[in-house]
């Protein structure tokens, strides 16, 4: 064999080691016929306060928490990959679910980004992106450097891997505001008609229109697909007006007024009750922390809420 065919030979090995080294995705394809085709659920685990500093859930809790959510939903959008939360995307496969968002809370965090990675890395099949930080620029819990550098970092390790960060839907449409974001291949905004000032005198109805317009604007201004990962009405407190049964009728009118397309989609927002967000909550208003223990599909202990009923309509 000649030197000139070595070479070749040998260029070509490198080229086959490296393509094997990257897990086979479909990108945008991909990510798109999940929104068309998956139902999405915000899932932080039973119980679980993030900001205790006690050890992650075990296994076997996550386990119990997705087989209880997969009769319902086959979609799932985490906000951490700490404290063993990388777990998720595997156990959610093994659970038969079809599609993870992996949310990384702090993308200043190194190890926390390096866990996600890995876990994105190790579950092709079901990881359709990750979501690299929650609502922290608006709360300054990072910087947009920062968020830069986690953004830079993850493209550069997994290349065909789309990536979003989420952050209040008036951040997006705001131009000074957006120019601090990086590029994103998915807009994961929070939508919340309760965070309006004409929501407490609005006929129910306002609030549903009012998401739809939001993604469509979005929709327009960014030409990449929208996945909204917050949006609802909470079960209570019942003495701010809020109840079970206005919840479960927000969620089928959603249903029926932005049905999920290739271009945009909805999380059912959330999985369950967090008992301990109002304390945790940075809002400075107590009545509007007291409803941030509400927003569930299921209670704190796994009891359906009349929303659930609403699924399988």
């Amino acid at each position: 064999m000649s030197p000139r065919s070595r070479l070749c030979h040998a260029l070509a090995a490198a080229l086959c080691l490296a393509f094997a080294a990257q897990p086979a995705r479909g990108g945008e394809d991909e990510l798109r016929d999940a929104l068309a085709s998956v139902r999405f659920v915000a899932y932080t685990p039973r119980g679980f306060d993030p900001g205790a500093g006690a050890p992650g859930p075990a296994a076997d809790a996550l386990r119990a928490d997705l087989a209880l959510l997969h009769r319902h939903f086959d979609g799932l959008v985490t906000y951490s990959a700490s404290n063993g939360l990388d777990a998720v995307p595997r156990l959610a496969r093994e659970a038969g679910f079809r599609a993870v968002v992996v949310g990384v809370w702090s993308p200043s965090d190194a190890a926390e980004l390096a866990r996600a990675l890995a876990a994105a890395r190790a579950e092709p099949r079901v990881v359709v992106a990750l979501a690299l930080g929650n609502e922290g620029l608006f709360f300054r819990r990072y910087d947009a450097d920062a968020l830069a550098q986690a953004f830079a970092r993850a493209r550069r390790e997994l290349p065909g891997l789309p990536l979003a960060t989420t952050e209040p839907f008036s951040v997006y449409l705001d131009d000074a505001q957006a120019r601090s974001l990086p590029r994103q291949d998915l807009l994961l905004p929070t939508v919340h008609p309760v965070d309006q000032p004409w929501f407490g005198t609005a006929p129910p109805r306002t609030s549903v229109d009012f998401v739809a317009d939001v993604v469509a604007k979005l929709e327009e201004r960014f030409r990449v697909p929208v996945l909204v990962k917050e949006t609802g009405v909470p079960s209570g407190p019942v003495e701010a007006g809020f109840t079970p049964e206005a919840q479960a009728a927000f969620w089928s009118a959603l249903a029926k007024r932005l049905p999920p397309t290739r271009a945009h989609a909805f999380a059912y927002f959330e999985a369950f009750d967090g008992p301990w967000k109002p304390a945790r909550s940075p809002d400075p208003v107590p009545a509007r922390r007291a409803r941030e223990a509400h927003w569930g599909f299921f209670d704190a202990a796994g009891v359906a809420k009349p929303a659930v009923r609403e699924l399988a309509r």
